[in-house]
C-alpha cells in the first residue's frame, strides 16, 4: 500500500502523505517519488501535503526505532537523511502546506522545503528528547540556522511546542493562512520564477545562513536586488 501519493494540480506536483507516521517504507517511497519527479523533462514545483485531518506528520515510527540496534541505527538515520536531502536538492521549488501537528522527523522533512505555509491550527515541535531520542535526520543541524541557536537549543533539549509567531519572525514559516494548501500552490508558482542560481541562493539563505547574517543581507538590500533583477548574483 502506497504511503506517498503523487498528483498534479495548478501546474505543480502534489506529494501527499497518506499516513502521518514516517516509517522506513515511507522514507523509501518518498525518496523514490522525488527521484521520479526530479527526472521529468521539466520538473514541476512541488507542494507537500498530508491527508490526515489532524496530524500533518507525527515523525518516526517508535516501534521501528525500538527495534534498532547499534548497527541498524546508522542505516536508519542515513535513510532519513537521504529523504531530507532529496527534498533539499529537488530541482524545482518545494512548499509544505502544514495543517495540524508536525513533529520530530516530520518537522525535519518540512524544514527541507523552500517554504512552509501553515494553518492557524498547525504546530511544530521536536518532542523526541522527552522519549530519550534525538533526531538523526538532520534537525539538530538544520534547525539552529533557521530558528536561531538559542531558540533551537530550547526546542531540541526541551521538546516544547514552538509558537507560530516566533517561527514566522525567524522565517521558518513563510505565512499562516486559513487555506494553506491553496496558498502553497501560489507560493510554489511564484518561487518557480527564481530560476537557476537565484533558486540556489534562496535555498542557501533558507537552509544555511545564520539568522543574524540573513537580517544583515536584508537590511543592506542585497537579497532584494538579486531577486528583483536590479543586481546580479
Amino acid at each position: 500500500m502506497s504511503t506517498v501519493e503523487v498528483a498534479s494540480a495548478h501546474g505543480c506536483a502534489n506529494l501527499s502523505f497518506s499516513s502521518p507516521v514516517v516509517t522506513v517504507a515511507t522514507l523509501r517511497e518518498l525518496a523514490m517519488r522525488l527521484d521520479q519527479l526530479a527526472a521529468e523533462s521539466v520538473p514541476r514545483p512541488l507542494v507537500v501535503t498530508s491527508s490526515h485531518p489532524r496530524i500533518y506528520l507525527a515523525g518516526a515510527d517508535l516501534a521501528e526505532i525500538a527495534a534498532l540496534d547499534p548497527h541498524s541505527c546508522v542505516a536508519y538515520a542515513r535513510l532519513g537523511r537521504v529523504a531530507v536531502a532529496s527534498l533539499e536538492s529537488y530541482p524545482a521549488p518545494t512548499v509544505a502546506a502544514v495543517d495540524g501537528s508536525c513533529t520530530g522527523g516530520g518537522f525535519d522533512l518540512v524544514l527541507a522545503c523552500d517554504a512552509i505555509i501553515a494553518s492557524p491550527d498547525a504546530s511544530f515541535s521536536h518532542p523526541g528528547v522527552k522519549r530519550g531520542l534525538v533526531t538523526g535526520w538532520g534537525g539538530t543541524s538544520g534547525l539552529p540556522p533557521r530558528l536561531g541557536r538559542t531558540a533551537a537549543r530550547g526546542a531540541l533539549l526541551e521538546g516544547g511546542r514552538l509558537a507560530l509567531p516566533g517561527l514566522i519572525e525567524a522565517g521558518v514559516v513563510h505565512a499562516v493562512t486559513e487555506d494553506p494548501v491553496a496558498d502553497a500552490y501560489d507560493c510554489a508558482s511564484r518561487l518557480a520564477g527564481l530560476h537557476g542560481s537565484r533558486l540556489q541562493v534562496w535555498r542557501w539563505l533558507r537552509h544555511s545562513v545564520d539568522r543574524a547574517l540573513l537580517l544583515t543581507l536584508l537590511t543592506r538590500g542585497i537579497i532584494e536586488r538579486g531577486f528583483t533583477g536590479s543586481g546580479s548574483w
